[in-house]
């Protein structure tokens, strides 16, 4: 029910729980309402820190009528396992060209790396922004069993 009215999510508590104000208590727990998304990679940034020898993001989009609609970019989720699987699979398929339809955001372009768009993964996410992209995105896995033309707008 709390999906049906657009609700971030609802809060779990022991009935016996008082509200303490600025306090976390583990006798109240946020379920907040995710939802998933296969989208279609077609590039990466470079990661920072940490992860400076590799991507820090993925760029996602969705095939429609035009091509590909960029959503936005995933920069969480990944074990060290996946980032090092991601960085085996990304580098063969380098191009010098967006395979996005649609004009990314400057800072999401900036050190963009272009891949061919064969790659399809899935991450959760809040909600979509009026502009299409993809609110709080964490990645949850590539899904070898689809192909790009299976992607559409859940």
């Amino acid at each position: 029910e709390s999906r049906e009215r657009r609700w971030e999510g609802v809060v779990a508590k022991r009935t016996d729980s008082i509200y303490q104000p600025g306090k976390r208590a583990h006798t109240w727990i946020k379920y907040k309402n995710w939802r998933t998304q296969e989208v279609v990679i077609g590039g990466w940034r470079r990661g920072q820190g940490r992860r400076s020898g590799g991507f820090g993001s993925l760029l996602m989009g969705i095939p429609d009528g035009d091509g590909l609609r960029y959503v936005g970019r995933v920069g969480t989720g990944f074990d060290d396992r996946a980032l090092d699987s991601l960085a085996g699979l990304l580098a063969p398929l380098e191009t010098s060209d967006s395979p996005f339809s649609t004009t990314l955001p400057t800072a999401d372009r900036r050190g963009a790396v272009w891949v061919e768009p064969v790659l399809v993964g899935e991450v959760r996410f809040y909600e979509a922004t009026e502009s299409g992209h993809l609110r709080h995105p964490s990645w949850r896995g590539l899904r070898p069993d689809k192909s790009p033309t299976d992607v559409v707008p859940e």
